[in-house]
């Protein structure tokens, strides 16, 4: 089964060499190419991709912007960010936006495909110099951004937050109970968070949930 894919960038020559190389992979399909951010959240809207592979920098609506609207409506198109920068502050706000992958322009087309892999099976892909900026600022005592979950990860959190039972969450995404009690004890093994009351304030804190602390 292929990976569909939304490409966007507002640069012609780089939005078409983005699909070019993606789409020449046997596993990812190209089904919408954009040039600015509300047509590519037309398109993911349309299409359901598996994965949106956003610039970050796109003039109007950003490709974070497009991210938080992608995870405020529950898609479950999961994002690949694609940005120059590498500064901390853009990557926790690309990372609470949403975004399961962030990948520097710079990288080679190598790691764009295996981003868009390794999000498309649901877990978090970064640059590694992005990475080490991280890990740098942990060493250095700076806030880093949160700990990345996964989209269904956040769904969970996100309806736990709501104040849904297992059972609750279970019905609602179309999952197993014990999936759901699965992906909680996941959730509170990398916030480092042991109780509900807990993963709720993280959720308000964070913007997942539209109760108010």
């Amino acid at each position: 089964m292929s990976i569909r894919i939304v490409v966007a960038d507002d640069h012609g020559i780089i939005r078409d060499g983005l699909a070019a190389v993606l789409a020449g992979e046997a596993d990812i399909e190209i089904v919408a190419g954009c040039r600015d951010g509300e047509s590519a959240y037309r398109a993911i809207l349309e299409h359901r991709p598996e994965v949106a592979v956003l610039d970050i920098s796109m003039p109007g609506t950003t490709g974070i912007d497009v991210c938080r609207r992608v995870r405020d409506e529950g898609l479950r198109t999961a994002v690949v960010l694609l940005s120059m920068h590498e500064d901390l502050a853009t990557v926790r706000e690309g990372l609470e936006a949403g975004a399961s992958g962030y990948v520097l322009k710079d990288a080679a087309a190598s790691e764009l495909i295996r981003a868009v892999r390794t999000v498309a099976a649901g877990d978090i892909y970064l640059s590694p110099s992005v990475s080490s900026s991280v890990v740098d600022a942990l060493r250095a005592g700076s806030e880093a951004p949160p700990p990345a979950l996964s989209p269904r990860e956040r769904d969970v959190l996100r309806l736990l937050a709501d104040g849904l039972a297992s059972k609750e969450i279970a019905s609602r995404l179309g999952i197993s109970r014990r999936t759901v009690d699965g992906h909680r004890a996941a959730i509170m093994h990398k916030l480092n968070i042991h109780n509900v009351p807990g993963l709720v304030k993280y959720a308000i804190r964070h913007r997942l949930t539209e109760l108010e602390p």
